[in-house]
């Protein structure tokens, strides 16, 4: 094993160092698999050669020309006579304070993609390498979590608790807008904000890094349509919205097509209606031989990071190896499907 695999290795096995980071990175390990999560990596911000590097996000995902910054916070929602003082310093410490780290995190990766680190030394650069600016979608997404208990309690028992997406908020308007997401930044550029609630049943629901992408990708693209307002009682509501349109023909969940100038509202409910309709569980019960599929990654996954993965050609099996379990990582979770169902025959 050379050195760089054994702070790969260390990096990869991390479990980060809250509560709250721990369930974010196991849940996203699930979902992205361990060659392309990368817990509280580090740049060499101001260290000038000595003491350790500035954390740069607590959770990097690198998918080919795709990064992913995740910021996880946990912030005790403190109750106040006036609701709209509680909610929004609430929204300074978990929210802002996110959306600030992951703006800095995306400035240094587009600046200097070579000089981010598994370690704090930073000795140890990331074993793959970063794309290109120009090459590279950059997605963000703010993890909050201590709002779920007093946003059920504001909206109501019939409420999941999970955060309500009004697109016509921007910036400083969230202050009297309790339990709001709307746009963080006031030049409106796109973070995705998820919460203890929603965090869950996106990860679970899109447990493929293909499939997750496509959903970030589409959504970002639905929510900046010219003029187009978004009212939307929780993510879960949107995700229902999206995998009940299904495309045949290309074998993908989509967004319908809204018109500028529109306004999309969607109802509360249709995620617990379908969470309770027997298309997903015929759905669920089909995706079980698919598994065998990430198995089979994630095996093959655990030799590169160990620095014990055999080279054909090369001196390079960290990098071929990558790619060529990116290519398997690149199958939705229909298409694993067969694929497992292919492997199961041989077996």
């Amino acid at each position: 094993m050379t050195k760089n695999s054994g702070h790969w290795h260390n990096s990869v096995t991390s479990e980060g160092s809250t509560t709250s980071e721990r369930y974010l990175i196991r849940l996203a390990k699930k979902t992205f698999l361990s060659l392309w999560s990368y817990p509280n990596v580090y740049t060499d911000e101001g260290r000038h050669g000595k003491g350790d590097g500035k954390e740069l996000c607590d959770l990097l995902i690198v998918f080919g020309n795709d990064i992913i910054l995740f910021s996880d916070k946990d912030c005790k929602f403190t109750a106040h006579d006036d609701i709209n003082v509680a909610w929004y310093r609430w929204y300074r410490r978990a929210i802002d304070k996110s959306v600030k780290q992951l703006k800095g995190a995306e400035s240094w990766v587009n600046r200097f993609p070579a000089r981010v680190f598994l370690d704090k030394s930073c000795e140890a650069p990331l074993p793959i390498k970063l794309p290109s600016t120009a090459e590279c979608r950059i997605h963000l997404i703010a993890v909050t979590r201590g709002s779920a208990t007093s946003s059920k309690s504001f909206w109501g028992e019939n409420s999941s608790g999970s955060l309500f997406i009004d697109t016509n908020l921007v910036a400083e308007q969230h202050k009297d807008a309790p339990f709001r997401i709307g746009w963080a930044l006031s030049n409106k550029q796109f973070i995705h904000v998820l919460d203890e609630t929603t965090l869950d049943i996106v990860l679970k629901e899109l447990d493929t890094i293909s499939d997750f992408i496509e959903y970030l990708v589409k959504k970002e693209k639905l929510f900046c349509t010219q003029d187009l307002d978004c009212v939307i009682p929780g993510e879960e509501e949107l995700i229902a919205f999206y995998l009940s349109h299904y495309d045949y023909k290309k074998n993908e969940h989509y967004f319908p097509e809204i018109p500028k100038g529109s306004l999309l509202a969607l109802g509360e409910g249709d995620w617990q209606r379908l969470l309770n309709s027997p298309e997903y569980a015929a759905r669920r019960k089909a995706n079980a031989i698919s598994y065998t599929w990430d198995s089979l990654i994630e095996f093959h996954s655990h030799h590169i990071i160990h620095g014990s993965s055999i080279s054909f050609a090369d001196d390079q099996p960290t990098i071929n190896g990558e790619r060529l379990m990116r290519i398997m990582a690149s199958e939705n979770r229909l298409t694993r499907r067969s694929l497992g169902e292919a492997l199961h025959v041989v077996n």
